[in-house]
């Protein structure tokens, strides 16, 4: 059975998009950007299912990431980016 664990993370603005970039590079993810979201997606979906961010200049004050893993092992690396997950979920 797979455990699928759900990371959540408020982001400095200010580098919020440094730090997508380096997750999408590390993973050679491909972006898909839709207004004020970013989604990273990988074709294989067997370590990483999903990372979104979001982030509106106008009223946000923190960006959001959210990140779904199915490799638990991979959290040590997300939290290195990220810093602290202020939620947690597993599935």
């Amino acid at each position: 059975m797979v455990s699928i664990v759900k990371l959540f993370y408020h982001v400095d603005p200010s580098v919020y998009r440094e730090r997508m970039d380096k997750v999408r590079q590390q993973f050679s993810m491909h972006e898909e950007v839709d207004e004020d979201k970013t989604i990273l997606l990988l074709e294989d979906k067997s370590k990483i299912e999903l990372v979104t961010g979001s982030y509106d200049p106008r009223c946000d004050e923190k960006a959001l990431v959210r990140v779904v893993l199915v490799d638990k092992k991979l959290k040590d690396f997300f939290d290195s980016v990220f810093g602290t997950p202020y939620m947690i979920k597993q599935a």
